[in-house]
């Protein structure tokens, strides 16, 4: 049976320090989570909430807060007092933007915003300098700022099926980066400067428009997976075809 409410007995786990109310019809949490002090992990995913309850943003000792598939159309202000959040997700919501503060929560490792409706990423997510994960699949994004060229840390970029007409400039310096997946944009070409990404090991460039792959993706040795897969008008030079087939990618 589905909860429409959280029963007021829940007061009782105050020692607990994870919850999930993931799949239920809540609308609303009331105040009595407060009492779970120790709460580090909260899941919330799959409701019927419309916004971000304040009550949440009382649980300060938060590292992992999942809000995917509610109802919201923005963030608010008051989520930068969780000040310990690492881990945040946001996927299959509304969000149209995401707001500049958000590069306040220095903390933060991983944000997923999967399925949302975000036509661009603010500058300031450059000062995210803890990140090593990013889920922004599923959106509507035709660029990436300059300034995220700085997440040095970055190990996992998702900015599959989205509208990216070409690579990003800041892609090919983030130097650090093992996972981005492209699949699903309109990409024609990669810059030989993809070659750059050395520590890449798989590489997911599925059903996009791409005519060629730059002769500098043969110096991507730690390559174990590549998906170009209904890229239809893919033609590779020869280095770039034996590279592939000798690594049986």
């Amino acid at each position: 049976k589905k909860l429409t409410n959280v029963p007021e007995t829940i007061v009782r786990f105050t020692n607990h320090t994870t919850l999930s109310l993931a799949g239920n019809k809540l609308s609303s949490i009331p105040e009595s989570i407060t009492a779970l002090k120790h709460l580090t992990e909260l899941d919330l995913s799959n409701n019927r909430l419309n916004s971000i309850p304040e009550i949440v943003i009382q649980l300060v000792n938060l590292t992992e807060l999942d809000l995917s598939g509610n109802n919201f159309y923005f963030i608010p202000g008051t989520i930068t007092k969780l000040i310990n959040l690492k881990q945040l997700y946001l996927n299959n919501n509304k969000l149209a933007s995401l707001p500049d503060f958000i590069a306040t929560m220095v903390s933060l490792s991983e944000i997923y915003f999967y399925g949302n409706l975000l036509t661009s990423i603010p500058e300031s997510i450059s000062k995210l300098s803890n990140l090593t994960e990013i889920g922004l699949g599923g959106n509507l994004l035709t660029s990436l700022p300059e300034s995220m060229s700085g997440l040095i840390n970055l190990k996992y970029l998702a900015l599959s099926y989205n509208q990216f007409t070409t690579l990003p400039a800041c892609i090919p310096q983030l130097t650090n980066l093992i996972v981005p997946d492209l699949n699903g944009n309109k990409l024609t070409e990669l810059p030989e400067s993809t070659g750059n990404l050395t520590k890449l090991a798989e590489l997911y460039l599925e059903s996009n428009k791409l005519a060629t792959l730059p002769g500098s993706i043969t110096q991507l040795t730690g390559l174990s997976k590549i998906n170009v897969k209904e890229n239809n008008s893919l033609k590779l030079s020869p280095s770039v075809k034996k590279f592939i087939e000798d690594k049986k990618l």
